[in-house]
């Protein structure tokens, strides 16, 4: 059997609220009645969309993957509706993008300003992390297009090269002396790269701060705390004062790409907003992975 319009609504807010009481208040329906709605739903789609505990729900596998489809479905009926009455198809929706917060702040301006502009209603949540684990959200359905560093191929995905990057050692403009301290998110398959490089050879004596912040790595380093280790367009950001420690160290090259699931294209909000997307650097060619 094909799920009911509420059925589908239903389970939307229980995902979006992940409680029984909340989303049933939110609703207007009772408790009872949302389980049931809840129970019909799984026994027609044939799976366990949410697991049950004392906390409240967990998605299961299936229900992100299902979240993620009924919304471009919803997306999708919700442009037809409009259609007839605007002319043309309405961009909205709520789409949720993931990326490190340090590569948010010189790709997600741009993209957001192209949204404003073009399309007001259409909204944004973000999810930040390292780049590795939004590629994991990503093809678990837990997100609808990503901003990532250096991801791992994949047939689900679509990648779409949009610039480089060069990661290396940096410290404070004109400084003579910096301390013996190095500043760094040990997290980073780039800053392992190059610790691997330098460490025992030029930083022997070193003491460490490590931070999973690159923002306050760059702050911590324009003042005077030590040398820090930085992709370039995170430590020349924001006019920060900072200078190559040394050119003749290592440097670890960075791709940076748009990533995104086929479905995000199927209806023509999430089609504007990748189009949107590739814009933020200058593109570079489409990898079908």
């Amino acid at each position: 059997m094909i799920p009911s319009s509420t059925e589908i609504l239903n389970f939307l807010e229980l995902f979006n609220t992940r409680h029984l009481s909340h989303a049933a208040i939110r609703l207007g329906v009772t408790q009872p009645t949302l389980s049931q709605s809840l129970q019909r739903l799984e026994e027609k789609v044939g799976a366990q969309l949410f697991f049950r505990t004392k906390r409240g729900l967990i998605p299961t596998d299936f229900g992100n993957e299902f979240y993620l489809r009924a919304k471009t479905l919803l997306d999708a009926w919700d442009g037809l509706v409009h259609q007839p009455k605007s002319g043309s198809l309405g961009l909205e929706g709520r789409f949720r993008l993931g990326c490190h917060s340090a590569v948010a702040g010189y790709t997600v301006p741009r993209l957001l300003k192209r949204i404003n502009a073009e399309a007001p209603r259409i909204e944004l949540e973000m999810v930040h992390d390292i780049s590795r684990k939004i590629t994991e959200k990503l093809l678990s359905f837990e997100l609808h297009f990503a901003y990532v560093v250096n991801p791992v191929r994949h047939g689900d995905l679509v990648l779409v090269k949009l610039g480089e990057d060069r990661v290396t050692f940096w410290k404070r403009r004109g400084s003579k002396s910096v301390p013996q301290r190095l500043i760094l998110d040990t997290n980073l398959a780039q800053v392992d790269d190059l610790l691997r490089k330098t460490r025992s050879k030029v930083f022997p004596e070193w003491s460490m701060v490590n931070t999973g912040s690159l923002e306050l790595t760059r702050t911590l380093i324009a003042e005077g705390c030590g040398v820090g280790v930085l992709p370039e367009r995170v430590a020349l950001a924001d006019g920060s004062d900072l200078e190559i420690f040394d050119p003749s160290l290592p440097v670890f090259r960075d791709e940076i790409f748009l990533a995104y699931r086929k479905e995000m294209i199927l209806t023509s909000s999430g089609k504007k907003v990748i189009e949107w997307a590739k814009g933020v650097l200058g593109t570079s060619k489409t990898k079908g992975l």
